[in-house]
């Protein structure tokens, strides 16, 4: 269909498929485990590197064994089909071979953010009956606190060191001998040979079936447990070969993500690893260290956030790099403002990079990545185009009705990712996902966005962040966003948030805006930039949308998953901090 003959619809043109072949149009979905992609991919290069630890690299070969030998370690553990799994890990090897041993036996894998704290790693434990825990020793105090009076059979305690070698090992091994384990739990020597003799039981692959429990973010309420099935992970993996950026086998791809969020294990796991890449697991998510391990190891992949760029951009270590080698620098689209994407593609292309920033859009509940940049689409405050069997629509939030290109309003994704459901909550589940007048599937974001006639999705915020306040004596709505993109505009601005109270004896809402100056505007005198903000915001958003403070702040509160906590700042600007 040509840009004349558009309906109007994106969700009806499909204006994205442009930039796909039509052999991946009309591509099929793997219909396969986890595990099984991963093998078929790869069994034929048992000598390529799978996995590089800190210098010590494991093959694929060497890869499918130690999956062998851990499948057979649960096995004789006692777990099996659907048995929940609580999993607390970090990068390292073990977490590897775990994940696609238990995806082996069918078992279920409950990620689990190592940060919890007590009583909420008691609420997972209890919703799912979890009889089996594996966890990274550092957090297993917490863990075996919360564990008291539980039904878990098995504790399996392992340390970020037991694949680590020579000095390094050693290093560890003194650091942490006689921390954190008891008696009761299984180190991860004692675990591996309990499946010395025995031989696990492979379970067969089911369409639906799930195979991982993952956690929202939890920013506005208790998290939400995320059923994902082997097709949702491998509809992400699926879709990333027709993109054009070339994933090529043997080429490196550095991995810091922390495997509790869905981001990093779909993407930064299991998607490398179908292309054959060598992964090089960190297993500290560190972004002022980031320039220190991009220096050591010249990755050719990389995902992040926007603060890894942001440091990346600005180290001493890499203004003389020769960055050729680089071929997608990855960021979440949402959390990357146009004038740092500006910066870090100037800062690339100084640097002899073929390629953009390659900003990518998605939720847990759709398994990760849904939208994509690409070479060949790309635009400056875009998140790219949908994965290939992706549809996105964009609707009014009032009459649910679509909208053409360039409205904003409520962002739909139609997915094979698309979860399962929550855990045990069936009443939240409808309230995401809703079926058309063709019965298809369709996710409710929650958040803000609109397409252009090219096809490319523009990220414009979080519906939930829409504040109600008043005009003489009439309802209105304070977009946070717009009040964000006029202020940092200003050229001592490096980054924005705005959010909103509630009014001294009202119900209604006024605008706070938490701004984070340049290194060069520190100095500046506050008063001065309050007046620029106020200008600026006058010319450029409505008077009520307008901020009635401005706070300057070195950084922001920070979810467990690296986006900006606005419930936290929500909650500074209550208490005038």
């Amino acid at each position: 269909m040509t840009k004349e003959e558009l309906s109007g619809y994106p969700s009806i043109d499909k204006p994205w498929l442009q930039y796909y072949s039509e052999e991946a149009i009309q591509s099929c979905e793997p219909q396969c485990t986890a595990y099984e992609l991963v093998y078929r991919n790869n069994k034929n290069y048992p000598r390529d590197i799978a996995l590089n630890y800190f210098g010590h690299k494991i093959t694929y070969g060497e890869l499918f064994e130690k999956i062998d030998m851990v499948a057979n370690a649960f096995y004789a553990a006692g777990v099996r089909k659907n048995d929940v799994v609580i999993f607390c890990m970090v990068n390292m090897p073990e977490t590897v071979y775990s994940l696609y041993a238990l995806n082996k036996l069918g078992a279920v894998v409950n990620l689990v953010d190592l940060r919890t704290n007590e009583q909420q790693m008691q609420t997972y434990v209890q919703e799912c009956n979890a009889q089996y825990v594996l966890t990274v020793d550092f957090a297993y105090p917490v863990i075996e606190k919360a564990l008291r009076g539980s039904h878990v059979k098995k504790k399996i305690v392992v340390s970020p060191g037991e694949s680590l070698r020579g000095i390094k090992k050693a290093a560890y091994s003194i650091k942490t001998f006689g921390k954190n384990v008891d008696k009761h739990a299984l180190s991860w020597k004692n675990f591996v040979r309990l499946g010395k003799d025995g031989q696990a039981k492979t379970a067969k692959y089911e369409k639906e079936k799930c195979f991982i429990i993952a956690h929202t973010g939890g920013t506005t309420g208790i998290p939400k447990g995320v059923m994902l099935s082997d097709d949702n992970i491998n509809s992400v993996a699926h879709g990333y070969q027709y993109l054009g950026i070339p994933f090529k086998r043997q080429h490196k791809y550095f991995n810091d993500l922390p495997p509790f969020i869905i981001y990093g294990l779909t993407l930064a796991i299991h998607t490398t690893l179908c292309y054959g890449l060598q992964v090089i697991l960190y297993p500290v998510f560190d972004s002022k260290n980031f320039p220190n391990e991009f220096v050591k190891y010249r990755p050719n992949h990389f995902s992040a956030l926007s603060d890894h760029l942001k440091y990346l951009a600005e180290s001493k270590k890499t203004q003389k790099m020769d960055l050729s080698f680089l071929i997608s620098a990855g960021v979440g689209g949402d959390s990357l403002n146009t004038v740092m994407e500006e910066k870090v593609n100037g800062f690339l292309r100084q640097h002899h990079c073929s390629y953009e920033v390659c900003k990518g859009y998605g939720m847990t509940e759709l398994a990760a990545t849904a939208v994509i940049s690409t070479p060949k689409a790309n635009a400056i405050g875009s998140v790219g185009i949908p994965l290939v069997h992706n549809t996105v629509k964009i609707v009014d939030m009032d009459t649910n009705e679509e909208l053409s290109y360039g409205k904003v309003g409520e962002i739909l994704i139609s997915s094979p990712s698309i979860m399962l459901g929550y855990y045990k909550n069936q009443e939240a589940t409808q309230e995401i996902i809703t079926l058309d007048e063709t019965g298809k599937k369709w996710i409710r974001t929650g958040d803000l966005g609109y397409i252009n006639k090219d096809g490319l999705l523009f990220h414009q915020g979080r519906i939930r962040r829409i504040y109600l306040t008043a005009v003489d004596g009439q309802p209105a709505k304070i977009f946070p966003n717009l009040v964000e993109e006029a202020i940092k505009s200003a050229a001592p601005v490096e980054d924005c948030t705005v959010v909103a109270r509630c009014k001294q004896n009202s119900a209604y809402y006024e605008a706070v805006a938490y701004v984070i100056l340049k290194d060069e505007a520190m100095t500046m005198d506050q008063v001065q930039c309050n007046d620029l903000f106020r200008r600026i915001c006058k010319d450029k958003v409505p008077t009520y949308m307008c901020p009635v403070e401005y706070r300057y702040v070195k950084e922001f509160p920070h979810t467990p998953i690296g986006k900006v906590d606005f419930r936290k700042l929500e909650e500074m600007a209550a208490l005038g901090r």
